[in-house]
């Protein structure tokens, strides 16, 4: 399975933007944004807990969906 289709990511499908991105195991840059995702959670930062998806997502994006 590639990490496109462990995602929900198949080409042609539009992304829920609903949802949180999920981080790809073993990747320490997904990790990084998502322990930065989750301390902003646990502070209440809304703003910075959307940042952190941002990014999360813009790296997704660029070094996992299209690789």
């Amino acid at each position: 399975m590639t990490v496109r289709q462990e995602c929900g990511q198949e080409r042609g499908q539009e992304e829920d933007l609903s949802r949180p991105p999920v981080p790809v195991s073993g990747c320490p840059t997904c990790t990084e944004l998502a322990i930065r995702r989750d301390d902003a959670r646990a502070w209440c930062d809304r703003s910075a807990e959307t940042d952190a998806d941002v990014l999360l997502r813009r790296h997704l994006r660029a070094e996992h969906y299209f690789t």
